[in-house]
């Protein structure tokens, strides 16, 4: 018999979460079901279930409220009990806490939980950090697996009470060969691509537009740290933010032009025409994005969150500011940064760094834990 997987995530996007779930898709060769919440993009939502059933559940939302949170348990517990569900795998807080305490109740015999950041400590209000460190806690005896992200989550994990027999850091996967240096003389052209001037310092963000990255206080952040000189800020993402970022591009910080490129595909581009990545983000597990820029050789700034000091250990060039939250230092990092040599002087990290990252190191990983814990192999040919 085939093995069944539902998978359950609270918000299915673009974001590292959603490509942890992408991951298990690629890498587990079983019968996938994905359970996804109300609030996940139509788009993403039809590529999935262009090869796998998906199911929305209507009460899985991010917030939290107790009568819906409890439609919900009850509604996952009845989905898991009539598909025969042999492992369940959940992703983002509010699934990974419904979804495995709903396995339990269906007796599904294996539970896991991607770990893409925490829902707790710095960058989140004391007393949801204290509720969801508790609730994290009290149900770790639920799951049989974490898949963390980073080094500096899964230690915040285990201060949390986590087993660390529990722990097992698996990388989100990355295609990082588009992702190399720009030479001087490929800057002027990337550059005209996305309608920037050639010959001003050009910062970026890429990610979401929401208020948990911090991009929405970045053109402010930026005009302090340009005082006054031209400064180019590009933006690549979309997001709930994206209409206030939108007000503000006509009426920037002086000497900050302001250009927001929406929804980006190819990453890579905007990553080379650029001097410095900024990550304003006030919680994280392990940014990719900070990946990206190092294997293009880009310096990056961003607060100490979870993964920063761990892509700094492994050679990616940046300044870590703390604490969350600091904008003024935030901006004083910026400008030293915009004050250092020519972005094309940038080195690459040793690709072989990041090989931890490669799709199939990760795939193995995870059909690996996937075969020990059914006692069974997969078999995985076409």
């Amino acid at each position: 018999m085939p093995v069944r997987v539902a998978s359950v995530i609270t918000r299915l996007a673009r974001g590292g979460s959603e490509r942890r779930l992408y991951d298990v898709l690629r890498a587990v060769p079983a019968e996938h079901l994905v359970v996804v919440g109300r609030d996940s993009d139509p788009g993403a939502v039809a590529a999935v279930a262009a090869d796998h059933e998906v199911i929305t559940c209507a009460d899985l939302v991010r917030s939290v409220d107790a009568r819906r949170d409890g439609r919900t348990l009850v509604r996952l517990v009845s989905i898991l009990r009539s598909r025969s569900v042999d492992v369940v795998h959940t992703h983002q807080s509010k699934a990974g806490l419904l979804g495995r305490v709903a396995a339990r109740s269906a007796r599904v015999p294996i539970v896991y939980h991607s770990a893409s950041m925490a829902s707790f400590g710095p960058g989140y209000g004391r007393a949801e950090s204290r509720a969801f460190a508790s609730a994290e806690r009290l149900t770790a005896p639920l799951v049989a697996r974490y898949f963390v992200v980073g080094t500096d989550l899964a230690d915040r994990l285990a201060a949390n009470g986590v087993p660390r027999r529990k722990l097992q850091v698996v990388r989100s996967s990355l295609d990082l060969r588009t992702f190399v240096p720009a030479s001087p003389g490929e800057v002027g052209g990337l550059r005209s691509a996305i309608g920037v001037a050639a010959e001003h310092p050009v910062v970026c963000y890429v990610g979401s537009l929401d208020e948990r990255k911090g991009v929405l206080s970045l053109p402010d952040v930026v005009g302090r740290a340009a005082a006054g000189r031209p400064v180019t800020l590009v933006v690549a993402g979309d997001g709930p933010g994206a209409s206030t970022l939108e007000a503000r591009r006509a009426r920037p910080p002086r000497g900050v032009e302001l250009v927001l490129l929406g929804h980006v595909d190819d990453v890579a581009s905007i990553m080379r025409a650029s001097d410095l990545l900024v990550l304003p983000s006030s919680a994280e597990g392990l940014p990719q994005v900070l990946v990206q820029a190092a294997s293009c050789g880009l310096p990056f700034v961003a607060y100490d969150v979870d993964g920063v000091r761990e892509l700094a250990a492994l050679g990616a060039e940046g300044r870590v500011v703390v604490p969350v939250g600091d904008e003024g230092a935030l901006a004083s990092a910026i400008a030293a940064e915009l004050d250092q040599s020519p972005r094309s002087q940038a080195v690459a990290v040793d690709p072989s760094v990041w090989s931890a990252w490669d799709p199939a190191t990760v795939a193995d990983q995870y059909r690996t834990a996937y075969e020990a814990d059914l006692g069974r192999r997969l078999d995985v040919s076409p």
